[in-house]
């Protein structure tokens, strides 16, 4: 489930038909709230991709956070706003080094799965 904007870890939660995996979403790096609401240009939403990034390496040193990115094409993929996120995610993979992880939401739960299985 991507539907709860909460903190970067996944967590187990319980429904009346059995436990469900949310993997966190994000409400901040998100391009709709962002652009749309906050009225917010491509580069200072690249800017805040960086931002995050290089908080939460530091971060890791006590354990794996998801940072999530919520893109919508209609947005970051227009042509005007598309090279602010071209950039950003070089610089990204280029600061990542070989322990992030870049991935999926589900790739996430998998592998989340895996570590904690629900009862």
């Amino acid at each position: 489930m991507l539907d709860w904007a909460h903190d970067e870890q996944p967590v187990w939660m319980r429904t009346e038909h059995g436990p469900i995996l949310s993997v966190p979403y994000p409400q901040e790096l998100n391009d709709v709230p962002q652009l749309m609401a906050r009225m917010r240009e491509a580069d200072e939403f690249a800017a805040m991709i960086l931002s995050a990034f290089e908080l939460h390496r530091r971060e890791c040193a006590n354990g794996p956070v998801v940072m999530g990115i919520a893109l919508h094409p209609y947005l970051m993929g227009q042509a005007h706003r598309f090279g602010y996120l071209e950039e950003a995610l070089t610089k990204l993979r280029e600061r990542a080094g070989d322990d992030v992880w870049f991935t999926t939401p589900g790739a996430i739960a998998k592998h989340y799965r895996s570590l904690f299985p629900t009862k």
